[in-house]
This record gives structure tokens, C-alpha cells and sequence, in this order.
């Protein structure tokens, strides 16, 4: 499986799981079936119809209102929807940058330009030249380490699947083991929301993982802050330990 680590701007590196060849190319056929039914229901409808009359030229108005949906397709859902288009929604995958960001107008129009959309423009032959920048997207991405076709190379982009292998469901929170005889030390705790308690349950489990100086720092830091909220004058000497605590408090003071 192939990952790519992300920094927070709490300094918690965060990792993601890189989209597979086979999901890109899923959610590639996702979005051109959507593509091929729009196609047919606008030539049906224009045939069967005097807009062709009306706008005085065929061309002009395949090129309008077909040609440059799909021509533009793709840069436009990656920058307004946050790296995804409707093939990837539906796949769970999305565009970032190297730095975990979501995409700029620099980013997507350089992957645009590799993707080699523009050329469906044509009206002859030289729309071949698009299947062949789809295959050289194929091959690019199943060689790469980081699973990119050129344009995300070019571009200094990447895909990857939308869940974090350091997210955590309230379920996974209440199946705390050892609680059943816990007597709650905090009871001010119930004063945080389920969201709070995810964000001590994922530094809890990265510190386990990844002991490095950037998620003990974020510990410490968030352990004064939490207890500060429970207006503690300082917290104990135990940082871990302490967040260990209160996220039992919580549980047993909720559930």
C-alpha cells in the first residue's frame, strides 16, 4: 500500500493512502459515462429541434454546448470542489497538492493541460492524439512512486484516497477498553463536544505510533490546553496519561 504523509498545522503528520491506478481509472470511467449521456441527449435534442437554424452553424453549437462542458469538465469540479470531480466523489478520491492542499488555478490548469481535454476542440483526426495522452496518464501512474501521470508531476500534485489512516470514529472512542469500573477524576469534562475527544483519541494514537518531537510537543500542548478548559491550575506531570484520563472521564460521565 502506498502512503504519503501530510504535516497538520499542528505539526501532526497525518497519513493518506494514494489512489490506485484502478480507482483513478474508475472514477476516469465514471466521469465519461456521465459524459457519453449528456452527449446523446444534446445530439438528440439538437437534431430533433431548429436551434441548429437558429444559431446558423452545427459546429458552433456542438462546439457550445458539447465540446466545452466536457473540455472544461475537469478544472473547473477539481478547483471549486475541493480536488474532485464526480467520478472521484464517487470513488473517495481527491486531488492534492504535495502539501496536502487543495488545488490552486496553477495546479489544476497545469493537470489540464496534460490531460489533454483541449484537443476534443478538433473536428478531425487529431483527437486521437487525446487517447494517447490517456494512455501515457496509465502508464506514467502505474510506474510512479507516488502513483502520478505526468500532469500531476508536472503540476506537483497528487491523489489520494479521502480518509486519513489516523481518523477515528465515536465508536471506535466508546470501545475504550477497561472502563467498566473507572471512577471519573474530571467531571468537568463534559463540558467538550465528541470532536474534541477524536482530536485527544488521534494524538493519544500517534504519539504511540509515531514518538517523534513534533507529536509529543502537540501532546504537551494539548493536554495544558485541556487543562486549562477544566480549569485545572496546571496539568499533571503525566501529559498521556492525563489525556488518557480525561477521554475515559468523558466516555464513562456520557455514554
Amino acid at each position: 500500500m502506498n502512503t504519503i504523509e501530510f504535516e497538520s498545522a499542528h505539526h501532526v503528520k497525518i497519513e493518506y493512502e494514494l489512489a490506485s491506478t484502478l480507482q483513478r481509472m474508475l472514477a476516469f470511467t465514471i466521469d465519461t459515462t456521465i459524459f457519453l449521456v449528456y452527449y446523446f441527449f444534446m445530439t438528440f435534442l439538437l437534431s430533433s429541434s431548429s436551434m441548429y437554424a437558429s444559431f446558423g452553424s452545427e459546429l458552433f453549437v456542438t462546439l457550445l454546448l458539447i465540446k466545452l462542458p466536457w473540455i472544461f469538465y475537469h478544472p473547473i469540479c477539481e478547483y471549486f470542489a475541493n480536488g474532485r470531480s464526480i467520478g472521484k466523489l464517487a470513488t473517495g478520491i481527491r486531488v492534492v497538492t504535495r502539501n496536502g492542499d487543495r488545488p490552486g488555478l496553477r495546479e489544476v490548469f497545469t493537470r489540464w493541460i496534460f490531460r489533454g481535454d483541449f484537443l476534443w476542440i478538433t473536428a478531425d483526426a487529431t483527437i486521437l492524439l487525446w487517447l494517447v495522452f490517456g494512455v501515457c496518464g496509465v502508464l506514467f501512474s502505474g510506474t510512479s512512486m507516488r502513483k502520478q501521470r505526468l500532469g500531476d508531476s508536472m503540476a506537483g500534485t497528487v491523489v489520494i484516497r479521502n480518509k486519513s489512516n489516523v481518523q477515528y470514529t465515536l465508536r471506535e472512542v466508546l470501545n475504550i477498553k477497561n472502563i467498566s469500573n473507572h471512577r471519573a477524576t474530571y467531571p468537568n469534562v463534559t463540558r467538550f463536544t465528541d470532536e474534541d475527544m477524536l482530536l485527544i483519541k488521534n494524538t493519544i494514537q500517534r504519539v504511540q505510533l509515531y514518538p517523534n518531537e513534533e507529536t509529543k510537543r502537540f501532546a504537551i500542548e494539548l493536554a495544558e490546553e485541556t487543562a486549562r478548559l477544566l480549569g485545572l491550575p496546571e496539568p499533571p506531570p503525566k501529559r498521556l496519561e492525563f489525556l488518557q484520563n480525561v477521554l475515559q472521564d468523558y466516555v464513562v460521565l456520557t455514554r
